[in-house]
């Protein structure tokens, strides 16, 4: 039954669907084949956003090995030539907190560190205009994104297409994220400066001390050794969040390496002591834009600082990694990068809804909350059940299908 009203939904009914885009929502992971990889690959060559993450190197490997990925779907835009249009991967969710009706949420992983959707730069308008058409179709209210670059070019155009069915965007949760380019300045304090040429000092003690760049040849992934190795040391192994600390981990980022390194697509920026690598950064590449994905280092080093070290030397030789124009940290904030990488990337949970109902439930949760956190910083010496019970009502868990 429809969760919506010939008339109230009468502004957003006015966008016809393109009679030359089909859409189609699929469980994922799905058959793959050598042509719908082919197709997913030349989509994100020409992607509105770019985004390593949303590639099918990373995601088959995150659903067909690591533990505990969600329930997908593969959402898709295809031409009447079979050409991807359109690329993203979702859950579908009953209702939110930020959106209490049936809605498509963007699906991650441990180890996802952006979301979003892959899109014809050139056809981009068209294709949201059939994406937002047959969403209403399906009663699915909105798309929800964790971990969006809110001030993107893809975000601009989420944005627009709302405003002009009239629907509403919201952003949650809003960090900054720590990146570089060729052409930024410092983050250094001269106070970190100093400190960080007293540890290459210590270090040149040991040995010669030098940044080097393994681009990971198909016939040798000895730097993915390396790396998983470094990882797992220090307080990543102690806490179980290595990689390295589960095998099914370890076999999603080893095929992932693999199919990366065909497409000259992951690099790692290597700090040596001498012909000893005490510190690796992963680097995943979609076209000119670099995610580094994660670091790892020795802690007997640990007086030389050689993350932070590999963080400065790798912004000094950015023109060494093929075309870098950006390297995104994909860190949260506090990280050791704040201090090194000058530039700051708006990244939050993004809602745009899709239809008058979705508006409405997310103006009404909203409101709801407001009030719910008026009455709780009025109400401190009040029953605590009572509060409790407040709180459930106006806030309830979200469920899943």
């Amino acid at each position: 039954m429809s969760t919506s009203s010939p008339r109230s939904d009468h502004a957003l009914a006015s966008v016809r669907p393109n009679r030359e885009l089909f859409v189609h929502l699929q469980p994922f992971p799905c058959e793959s084949s050598p042509g719908l990889l082919q197709e997913w690959r030349n989509l994100e060559q020409r992607s509105l956003l770019r985004n390593p993450f949303l590639s099918p190197a990373f995601l088959y490997p995150q659903w067909q090995f690591a533990e505990g990925a969600p329930q997908a779907q593969l959402l898709t835009v295809v031409d009447r030539d079979g050409h991807w249009q359109f690329a993203g991967l979702f859950e579908r969710v009953r209702g939110t907190r930020r959106l209490p009706l049936p809605h498509l949420r963007a699906a991650e992983t441990n180890h996802t560190f952006m979301t979003g959707c892959l899109i014809d730069t050139e056809r981009s308008e068209s294709v949201i205009d059939s994406l937002w058409s047959y969403l209403r179709q399906q009663h699915l209210h909105g798309l929800s994104f964790p971990m969006f670059p809110v001030d993107s070019p893809l975000g601009s155009l989420l944005k627009r297409q709302c405003e002009k069915t009239g629907a509403i965007t919201t952003v949650d949760d809003l960090c900054l994220r720590a990146t570089v380019t060729p052409q930024s300045g410092t983050a250094m304090s001269a106070k970190r400066a100093k400190s960080l040429r007293r540890g290459r000092r210590a270090l040149e003690k040991v040995g010669q001390v030098s940044l080097r760049f393994d681009h990971c040849p198909v016939d040798d992934l000895s730097a993915v050794e390396r790396f998983l190795f470094l990882e797992s040391l220090g307080w990543k192994g102690a806490s179980q969040s290595a990689i390295a600390c589960r095998m099914s981990e370890v076999q999603a980022f080893k095929a992932t390496a693999r199919v990366l390194a065909e497409q000259n697509r992951i690099h790692f920026a290597e700090l040596h002591v001498d012909e000893r690598v005490i510190a690796s950064m992963c680097l995943f590449r979609s076209g000119s834009d670099y995610y580094a994905f994660k670091i790892g280092w020795d802690p007997q080093f640990e007086r030389g600082c050689p993350g932070f070290l590999l963080a400065a030397d790798l912004q000094e030789n950015m023109q060494q990694l093929p075309e870098c124009q950006s390297i995104d940290s994909c860190a949260c904030p506090g990280s050791f990068l704040d201090h090194i990488w000058p530039g700051r990337m708006p990244i939050g949970t993004a809602l745009f809804t899709t239809t008058t109902w979705g508006s409405l439930a997310v103006r009404g949760t909203r409101l709801a909350r407001k009030i719910f956190r008026r009455v709780r910083g009025s109400s401190r010496t009040t029953d605590g059940t009572a509060e409790q019970n407040i709180h459930e009502a106006l806030e309830p868990e979200e469920e899943r299908t």
